[in-house]
């Protein structure tokens, strides 16, 4: 078969030994210059390969997309267009590993915010309880790098990866929420939506279980649904029909992640694990990097990371977190055509001082701006500047609400950057 990869990126990089060792013809297509170090791979892999999508793209049998090619890209036109079969890396895996092995339980974890910490949680619960599990997806570990005999596999799915989709369904689907995001790259609030939903709606049709948010709406009559609410934990106790079960962990007790913990141990009760297995493994559970990560404390003045809040509803939720606290807000990076309204009114209310640097500034000043709102240049200077501000006793936080790709490659290197200058303030 003549697969065409479009576009690098980590997962269809990984995808070249799998497809190679079927006896595929393997060549990419990319809709940019490579550089010397991705042509050097792509020769030594003998992988053909164009800069612009054309004539590799349009002969190949199937496309493997990398899930940040939009709908509306070169590439899309060309793939729909001429019909062309379509997949991503997480599908194709998905189906590889079934094929060896049919019991394999996966499942798969989605929502605007708390994918990441929801499936690790997960992950972490079942390898504490001492199963073999694997942890990746979306969370920066592709599918196709897994071993295909494990009893259990645990995927963040991003609406990118559904989109390419046709068929992927895990075991059991889990919908933490919804909230506008990435409307920079879906064409409407419409599409996005339809992407977290699909997976589920899939899961329930095939007969599996679905973790579902209360706010979503979710009607398919199939299945078997679990609906939840952040509510379900109060002073530390999860609530469940008659089940009890203490969340010894302040990290999950925080509001913020409330709605993480109940998604998981609802999941967890689901996979059949008892009560007392999981509230012992919820306990060492550890806060991922970059998710509110605690990242010292300076001259009495604590620094918090929350980089990966790249959208207005994980930052607003990551700021009332902290409405008891004196705090300096910084906020940074590109902006996801959101309403910002909500969160400048939080940040004007609650925060000691707000600072915004990068292409954020131009979003903000759309809106009327706080008298408590300072713009810089950089996250250097965000730190410089907080310090004239915050005393000690209050807190730092970054949880920009943008993407980072204005001043950095990814979350985690503006996330690095920032716990570095910590380091050496």
């Amino acid at each position: 078969m003549k697969i065409c990869l479009v576009g690098l990126g980590i997962s269809n990089r990984e995808m070249i030994n799998l497809l190679t060792d079927q006896g595929n013809t393997v060549y990419l297509s990319n809709n940019s210059a490579l550089s010397i170090s991705d042509k050097n791979f792509l020769d030594n892999k003998n992988i053909s390969y164009e800069e612009s999508h054309g004539e590799l793209l349009k002969s190949c049998d199937l496309a493997i997309l990398s899930p940040g090619v939009p709908p509306d890209s070169d590439a899309a036109k060309i793939i729909f267009g001429n019909k062309i079969r379509y997949t991503t890396e997480i599908e194709y895996a998905w189906t590889h590993i079934k094929r060896f092995n049919r019991e394999a339980v996966f499942i798969g974890v989605t929502g605007t915010n708390g994918k990441t910490t929801t499936t690790s949680l997960i992950g972490h619960v079942i390898r504490e309880i001492g199963y073999p599990c694997f942890i990746g997806g979306n969370i920066g570990v592709p599918l196709v790098s897994a071993p295909v005999n494990l009893p259990y596999y645990v995927l963040e799915i991003s609406s990118f990866q559904m989109f390419w989709t046709t068929k992927f369904f895990p075991e059991i689907s889990v919908l933490i929420n919804l909230a506008p995001d990435h409307l920079n790259w879906h064409r409407n609030l419409e599409e996005y939506y339809g992407c977290k939903k699909e997976m589920v709606l899939r899961t329930l049709k095939a007969g599996g279980v679905g973790i579902i948010n209360e706010n979503t709406d979710i009607n398919y009559s199939g299945g078997h649904k679990v609906f939840f609410s952040k509510d379900f934990i109060d002073n530390g106790i999860f609530s469940f029909s008659d089940l009890k079960i203490k969340i010894k962990n302040d990290f999950l007790n925080m509001n913020i992640y409330r709605e993480n913990a109940v998604a998981a141990v609802l999941t967890l009760l689901n996979m059949g694990f008892g009560k007392d297995l999981i509230e012992n493994s919820l306990s060492s559970f550890k806060a991922p990097s970059h998710r509110i990560e605690f990242c010292g404390k300076k001259a009495g003045i604590k620094y918090y990371d929350d980089s990966k809040a790249t959208n207005v509803h994980a930052a607003i939720n990551a700021y009332r977190s902290f409405r008891n606290t004196n705090y300096i807000a910084i906020l940074s990076g590109v902006p996801k055509n959101e309403d910002m309204s909500e969160l400048i009114s939080e940040l004007e209310n609650f925060s000691k001082k707000t600072i915004v640097f990068g292409d954020m500034e131009k979003e903000i000043k759309k809106y009327k701006i706080p008298d408590n709102f300072l713009f810089v240049n950089s996250l250097e200077e965000s730190l410089k500047v907080s310090k004239d501000f915050a005393s000690e006793g209050d807190c730092v936080i970054l949880s920009p609400a943008g993407a980072s790709f204005d001043k950095y490659k990814s979350y985690k290197e503006r996330g690095d950057h920032f716990k570095s200058l910590v380091d050496k303030l």
